[in-house]
């Protein structure tokens, strides 16, 4: 399983050994890491790298840790709704981008972030799968818990690929009538159902004129 890691560069002993510890766990459940930077060099934009890998992974797991620690700030300076704000954490826009992107591209994306990070946008607790809270220690990687997540996690991303891969690879006239149903949108059943009457109804017009006619 190909996995997009969106991780922004460490600057704290703590913050790279639970990188390369998680880089550890990917490799041990058989996950292909993808990674702008962290040994993935490109003389191109990085935005241009962290989108043609995000399009080639399964996933994205996002890695969210403290880049920015703002003391004090005004939040609306010069509104009625001006605020002052106090030791708030943020991580690299990276982050928010690169989830983002995957998103966009509808990727299953997993988003671990460190406690007491700011969450906002793409790091809220609102994506399809809940939000992974941490606190950078590596212990947590080999616990039941956070093992049985990614593995449910992990089973998800690889019914999602297999599904997609099938959809894009079958001839349509290979499909069952279940896998044709699930391909259409909602506003596509209504109208294969309406179509199926007018047949129906249809057919029954011409059984009742032959019978009245033989």
């Amino acid at each position: 399983m190909k996995v997009f890691l969106s991780v922004g560069a460490t600057y704290s002993e703590t913050q790279e050994r639970f990188v390369k510890a998680f880089e550890a766990f990917l490799n041990q459940n058989e996950c292909q890491r993808l990674t702008v930077g962290r040994g993935n060099y490109d003389p191109r934009q990085p935005i241009l790298q962290a989108r043609e890998l995000i399009e080639a992974s399964d996933a994205v797991v996002v890695l969210a840790f403290t880049r920015t620690l703002i003391r004090s700030a005004i939040d609306k300076p010069g509104s009625k709704d001006e605020k002052e704000i106090k030791d708030l954490r943020y991580p690299t826009v990276w982050n928010q981008l690169e989830a983002a992107m995957a998103f966009g591209l509808k990727r299953p994306l997993l988003v671990i972030v460190e406690n007491g990070l700011t969450q906002e946008a793409m790091l809220k607790d609102r994506q399809e799968f809940r939000a992974v809270g941490t606190a950078l220690d590596v212990s947590q990687l080999q616990t039941d818990e956070f093992k049985g997540m990614f593995g449910i996690f992990k089973q998800i991303v690889a019914s999602r690929s297999a599904e997609v891969k099938r959809s894009q690879s079958s001839p349509v006239d290979t499909w069952t009538v279940g896998e044709l149903l699930r391909s259409l949108r909602p506003e596509q059943i209504w109208k294969v159902a309406a179509a199926v009457a007018g047949i129906l109804s249809a057919i029954a017009v011409a059984a009742y004129w032959v019978a009245k006619h033989t």
